[in-house]
């Protein structure tokens, strides 16, 4: 009796671990997964050169080109991808790799052929961690910046080699259901050209909610950067209009005005000053 008492115990033990380590590895394979939820992907409203894909109608009074102030386009296409999540299941605990990249391209409206001035080129892999309604990411950042041959043809210029390699760390702390306030750093390890510095500090808050059942919901945003590279003079890019109904279950699409003024965003004329107004719609995607 004993004996078969000890092969009971020892039976239960075995199975105890089994179950231990099937239900280990389940917990696993739901927490871990490939292409989550894209709502992991947090998105700031404000910032000139966040991967988004948007077209905006500029009036530029100070102009860092060659042509004077008056009516410019910007256009991107732009894409933030969560990758792969590494930890937990909701957008309140989750770590999750993910891919950002976009194009930027300046249009003029001044002359006929309605020429590309510039074009800014973004890619990051950001590493993002939740923590309830919090959030911090550290990212690998690249950026590179191209004149346009049109632009350069007409003024005769050659643009300059501009390029960065960096890594930055941002997070943002939820101060009520609808605010949230910013801060990060920027370290670029690799510059073109070599002589440029490489810090870059930005601090912002935005309001509006994403989620919500009014067809329409108001948003607006400050973004402040400041530059080694433009000795510390701030840039500063104010945001406000409306977030659109949703698609696909989330609210990707918002249309407003923007106002910027401070060193000029485009990198081909990095620390040269301008002043804009906006009016255009964004797409998170």
């Amino acid at each position: 009796m004993s004996q078969l008492l000890r092969r009971g115990k020892c039976l239960i033990l075995i199975t105890a671990v089994l179950a231990a380590t099937w239900h280990a590895q389940l917990s696993a394979q739901e927490t871990r997964r490939l292409f989550p939820n894209r709502s992991l992907m947090p998105d700031l409203f404000a910032g000139p050169r966040d991967p988004v894909t948007k077209g905006e109608m500029l009036v530029v009074t100070e102009n860092p080109t060659e042509f004077d102030g008056g009516a410019e386009v910007e256009v991107a296409i732009g894409v933030s991808l969560p990758v792969y999540r590494l930890a937990g299941r909701s957008p309140q605990d989750a770590l999750v790799v993910g891919a950002e990249a976009s194009a930027f391209a300046r249009f003029t409206l001044q002359v006929l052929e309605r020429e590309l001035v510039a074009t800014d080129w973004v890619f990051a892999v950001p590493v993002i961690w939740h923590r309830g309604h919090h959030w911090m990411r550290l990212r690998y950042y690249h950026t590179s910046s191209h004149l346009g041959d049109e632009y350069a043809r007409r003024f005769d210029l050659e643009g300059v080699n501009f390029a960065r390699d960096a890594v930055d760390a941002l997070g943002l702390v939820r101060l009520t259901r609808a605010a949230g306030a910013y801060l990060g750093v920027r370290w670029a390890y690799n510059v073109h050209p070599e002589e440029s510095r490489r810090w870059t500090a930005r601090v912002g808050m935005q309001l509006g909610h994403l989620s919500g059942r009014s067809a329409v919901i108001p948003y607006a945003a400050a973004d402040l950067e400041v530059e080694q590279d433009t000795d510390w003079r701030p840039r500063l890019n104010l945001q406000a209009g409306l977030l659109l109904p949703e698609v696909a279950g989330r609210r990707a699409i918002r249309a407003g005005i923007g106002f910027l003024t401070g060193p000029s965003p485009l990198g081909q004329f990095q620390g040269q000053h301008t002043t804009q107004l906006s009016i255009g719609v964004t797409a998170s995607l």
